[in-house]
């Protein structure tokens, strides 16, 4: 058996735990910036699709969430201006969603601000197993469904 050390449902609140925690240390770093885990996760998402932008059903399957769980946390982010949307000429119904010059000053002061948590957060694990860490983790995550 892998799990020898602990029961099935001590592994799983171990990584509630570890989940709930790095949640905490990353909703902290957002608070400032009025945005929820969900919305900066949007922004991280669109940052990283193509310069024509990515569609709401692309948003919403990388997050996992549903079509209308994406438009409202959209809403919100258009709202702050962090975002804009274009409707697609060949699909009136159909969003591309870019994130703005705004939106990306906000990424970049994010993800120093949210590494530095992070980093003190988990000081007291070496380098080697938060890289082992992390590598298992986008791993478990490929097989995710």
């Amino acid at each position: 058996m892998l799990f020898k050390s602990l029961s099935m449902g001590e592994l799983c609140l171990t990584q509630s735990r570890a989940d709930r925690a790095m949640h905490s240390v990353v909703t902290k770093q957002l608070e400032p910036f009025r945005l929820t885990m969900m919305e900066w996760l949007v922004l991280v998402v669109v940052s990283g699709g193509s310069k024509e932008g990515l569609s709401m059903t692309r948003i919403a399957n990388a997050l996992d969430v549903t079509l209308p769980q994406v438009t409202a946390l959209v809403t919100t982010l258009l709202h702050q201006k962090l975002v804009n949307q274009k409707t697609l000429e060949t699909d009136r119904r159909g969003r591309q969603v870019n994130v703005t010059l705004r939106g990306r000053r906000t990424l970049a002061k994010l993800e120093s601000s949210i590494a530095s948590a992070l980093n003190e957060w988990s000081g007291h694990v070496s380098e080697e197993r938060m890289r082992e860490y992390v590598e298992t983790v986008e791993l478990l995550s490929q097989n995710a469904e």
